[in-house]
């Protein structure tokens, strides 16, 4: 954890100082101060423009990298046709092989090895539990169980403006605000702790507990199978049977409720002690049976004990059950204190599902295909699905995600060439850019024409590259992009042609 002191502050007075090259300094802040439900600040710095020599070797470090990007999008490229290909054919021959199952009551050997179809309610042998709350769920393949606590979250983001003078004025933006978060949050980080103090801890973990045994009818279902029933839906609190010292229950989650206004701490039992435990507790000497014994008094009731383990137990308790006007008010408002837990849980519900494996005995496994490994087919839906449907939405599926791979190919080369072109916008910023008036406007036609450029390198790379593709997986479509991406290639190079020789372009002599 940073210390405040460690922790670069800005002050509302200062003023600019000069640095080196590219330093940041501060130049004022404003904002509200920090505490409340929501509040934040702001403070404005400044960075010099890079000097030439800073420019020049980005743009080279850019130049040499470049064509590392490009080659890795060309390869992107080919390898997803082939990735697309292969797997529209293994889907094909899903289509053309698979054997409905009739009765899925019974096992049927002569299946062995087969592609299957099958619709039947999903079922499981032994129920998904949670041990730590009792909660079992005999219909349900996993039950997982959501641990959040309430905390102060950090908000950072940067505002940019483009100064005359070439410096750039950024603006610092933090935000505060109270939220449900997975992990208690280090508010020794924030670059205002002052009423945004975090503290805290989860008495419980965030876990999935899943049930044994999935099958349908009496076959069962691999784990690969398995996971693609994802659909999940809430579990009313009230069905753990479990409910730890100090917990509550409110509709769907169970809380646990912290004294915020003393940074009490829940305890492992669920109870809460305001600030030192041994605060709640003191020692005094009691005579038994003629004998002086050391014993331990709890404040709040006043019991005896003579371990002073229980007496601290009996503490949180009481403490716990002293807090229960002020929590009931809590929980029915809704009015969460930082360091407040809540436990939710969800389930993945048994449901009718179809499906399309491979059949061994009574497993249900992934059927391997004559595309080799990587493209075994094995599907498993929600609802009563035909098999042609199934295979129909896979391959849209397919379609979809080979249209994605071709578009960050794609990207992939467009930034490449931006990054080796990038050496020309510089060699123009340094040359114009410092010409009133007409160094920026040269600066934006320059800037304009390496952008079009690029868009037109980034295209022509591609389209070859996904051509000689689909010519290794599809020689006749793929013979026919090749020959439109080499009719573009001409056009593009008469028109740089025409450039050269001075035919409708600008040129900008210096």
């Amino acid at each position: 954890m940073r210390s405040r002191a460690n922790r670069p502050q800005v002050s509302m007075n200062s003023g600019r100082y000069t640095g080196g090259g590219g330093d940041m300094y501060p130049s004022g802040q404003s904002g509200s101060g920090g505490g409340g439900g929501g509040d934040g600040f702001s403070y404005t710095t400044y960075e010099r423009s890079p000097g030439v020599g800073a420019k020049v070797g980005c743009s080279l470090t850019k130049l040499f990298f470049g064509p590392f990007l490009i080659f890795f999008g060309c390869m992107l490229l080919f390898y997803n046709e082939g990735w697309a290909v292969k797997t529209h054919r293994s889907l094909n021959e899903a289509l053309d092989n698979y054997v409905p199952i009739r009765d899925p009551s019974k096992i049927d050997s002569s299946l062995d090895d087969k592609l299957v179809y099958l619709t039947e309610k999903v079922e499981v042998d032994v129920a998904a539990i949670d041990p730590d709350f009792g909660l079992q769920r005999n219909n349900a393949l996993s039950v997982s169980r959501n641990v959040e606590i309430y905390q102060w979250v950090e908000i950072h983001k940067k505002e940019r403006r483009k100064l005359s003078n070439g410096e750039t004025e950024v603006r610092h933006i933090y935000n505060y605000q109270k939220k449900w978060v997975k992990n208690p949050v280090d508010s020794g980080n924030f670059q205002r702790i002052d009423g945004h103090e975090n503290y805290g801890q989860l008495p419980f973990r965030t876990e999935t507990f899943t049930a044994d045994g999935v099958k349908l009818g009496v076959y069962f279902l691999s784990n690969a199978l398995t996971r693609q029933i994802s659909s999940r839906s809430s579990v009313p609190a009230s069905e753990a049977k479990k409910i730890p010292a100090g917990a509550e229950i409110a509709g769907n989650d169970i809380y646990f409720l912290t004294d915020a206004g003393t940074k009490g701490q829940i305890t492992e039992g669920g109870g809460s002690i305001a600030g030192d435990p041994n605060d709640a507790i003191d020692k005094t000497i009691v005579e038994v049976d003629g004998e002086d014994k050391i014993m331990y008094r709890v404040k709040a009731t006043g019991k005896l004990f003579s371990v002073k383990e229980k007496a601290l137990r009996a503490a949180a308790q009481s403490t716990t059950v002293s807090s229960q006007p002020e929590n009931q008010v809590r929980r029915n408002t809704g009015e969460n204190k930082v360091g407040d837990v809540r436990v939710s849980f969800t389930e993945v519900r048994c449901t009718m599902a179809s499906v399309l494996a491979r059949v061994k005995g009574e497993i249900l496994s992934m059927w391997p295909s004559k595309q080799g490994p990587g493209y075994d087919i094995g599907i498993l839906v929600s609802g009563n699905r035909s098999a042609e449907d199934m295979i129909f939405g896979a391959q849209t599926t397919n379609n979809i995600m080979c249209w994605v791979k071709r578009a960050g190919g794609y990207i992939l080369n467009l930034i490449g060439f931006s990054m080796i072109t990038q050496i020309i916008s510089t060699a123009g910023d340094i040359t114009l850019n410092w010409i009133p008036f007409l160094g920026p406007m040269s600066m934006s036609i320059i800037n304009l024409g390496v952008t079009i450029a690029n868009l037109i390198l980034a295209t022509v790379v591609s389209l070859p590259v996904a051509a000689v593709a689909w010519i290794y997986y599809r020689p006749l479509l793929g013979a026919s992009m090749l020959i439109g991406s080499m009719g573009l290639f001409y056009t593009a190079s008469q028109a740089g042609g025409r450039v050269n020789k001075g035919e409708g372009a600008w040129i900008y002599y210096r």
